[in-house]
């Protein structure tokens, strides 16, 4: 009996073990447990959060090396360089690198344009246009600042040709700013940074109010309306005296389309717990988010983005549920290739079976059809030929399924075998 099991599964499994062997080839290989993220200065948000995303990742085995740029626009010249895997990205900074193949994680957060000048000015100052023929700070070259400050400038008619552009990071802008050497000063920089309060709290320094926040958001879809309330950030003070209207860019996580999906996923994890909290700039779960993007959205991240970790996520950890799912996947197109062939194979196994028995009947048809007309000598030579055969049908080896039909055979055989030799 084990026998004849054996002759049935061992095809299957050995036909089982070719499928999974043939279907792994296909599979994606597993994720590398290293990665590169550009970011700004080391004084800036994204480098902050890069050390933050570097220790969750760093549980899950994956090493992250950050390496800093003067911005988001520097950023991107190494990701399209393949020198970095992933890049913070600042809304807007996008310009002459539509044509890579780059996509977006998800946005983070959102980063607060901060447009301050000197207190000095007779009237508020409501419109950039108002800056025409200014000395204006628009960020360091390469930075995602400069590159946005440029564009909204241009939209309100001021270029480098009717006015003074200055290439300085914040600190060298706000410094130019006290010391009276520029007359506006664009940053973007974290909400509770020092130099952001240093210059709120200098009575000489003032903060636009952004009056027509409603028309930059439709013209720039990367933008979003923010409000910075009164004494939001600091109620002692009473920071900022009065609230004030901006407009915000978002930060991006950008990466290059070949990225590897469960990379994506680990790094979407991390920026869930990094960034999911609730700000002055953004409520509970609002990001990271698949609105207003730099670039098309990664198909691995919408699926995160909408779905969240899968319930094998839930119950282990990341590179072992990466493995049971690498698993699953293989498994169910192998066993529903199985099903019709187990069905092939079982009624070949049995037709193969019941052959054994039946092709006998062959030479014994032939032989009883002709007894009755046999002479002695046919006679003799036809029970020569069933006692032989009888002698080989009795070596046949069959399972006991079919039994029953091989010991038909056999007294079919000795049934005509015994009317030959009573007439011989």
């Amino acid at each position: 009996m084990k026998c004849h099991l054996c002759k049935i599964i061992a095809p299957i499994v050995l036909i089982f073990i070719a499928l999974l062997y043939f279907g792994s080839r296909f599979l994606p290989p597993l994720a590398p447990d290293h990665l590169t993220i550009a970011t700004g200065s080391k004084s800036g948000i994204y480098y902050q959060s890069a050390l933050k995303y570097k220790a969750l990742l760093a549980e899950q085995k994956v090493h992250v090396d950050i390496v800093t740029t003067n911005g988001s626009v520097e950023a991107l010249r190494l990701l399209k360089a393949g020198k970095v895997d992933i890049a913070f990205v600042q809304g807007g900074s996008s310009d002459g690198f539509e044509k890579e193949p780059f996509t977006s994680l998800a946005s983070l957060y959102n980063e607060p344009i901060w447009v301050y000048y000197p207190d000095k000015r007779e009237e508020e100052l409501l419109y950039l246009n108002a800056l025409r023929g200014k000395r204006i700070v628009i960020g360091a070259e390469g930075s995602g600042t400069k590159a946005l400050a440029v564009k909204l400038l241009a939209a309100n008619g001021i270029t480098p040709k009717n006015s003074t552009f200055l290439a300085l990071g914040s600190e060298a802008g706000a410094q130019a700013l006290f010391d009276g050497d520029a007359d506006a000063l664009f940053s973007i920089i974290g909400t509770f940074a020092p130099l952001t309060k240093a210059l709120l709290l200098d009575p000489q320094i003032r903060l636009m109010d952004f009056t027509r926040t409603r028309a930059y958001t439709v013209r720039y879809p990367f933008l979003n309306a923010v409000t910075l309330d009164e004494g939001v950030m600091d109620l002692q003070y009473n920071l900022p005296p009065e609230a004030k209207h901006l407009i915000a860019a978002t930060a991006n996580l950008v990466s290059r389309d070949t990225i590897h999906p469960d990379l994506v996923r680990l790094v979407l994890q991390a920026a869930q717990k990094v960034h999911g909290q609730a700000g002055i700039f953004r409520t509970q779960g609002e990001f990271p988010s698949a609105s207003r993007l730099v670039f098309p959205l990664n198909v691995d991240a919408e699926v995160y983005l909408r779905d969240g970790e899968t319930w094998l996520e839930k119950i282990f950890p990341f590179w072992i549920a990466s493995i049971v799912k690498r698993v699953i996947f293989l498994l169910i197109p192998v066993i529903v290739m199985m099903v019709p062939i187990i069905k092939l194979l079982l009624p070949l196994f049995n037709w193969r079976s019941r052959y054994k028995i039946y092709r006998w009947y062959k030479t014994l048809n032939e032989i009883e059809e002709e007894m009755e007309e046999y002479d002695a000598t046919q006679r003799h030579h036809a029970i020569n030929t069933l006692e032989n055969a009888l002698i080989n049908i009795q070596k046949v080896d069959v399972p006991l399924s079919h039994r029953r039909e091989y010991y038909d055979l056999i007294q079919h055989f000795e049934l005509i075998l015994g009317k030959l030799r009573a007439n011989n």
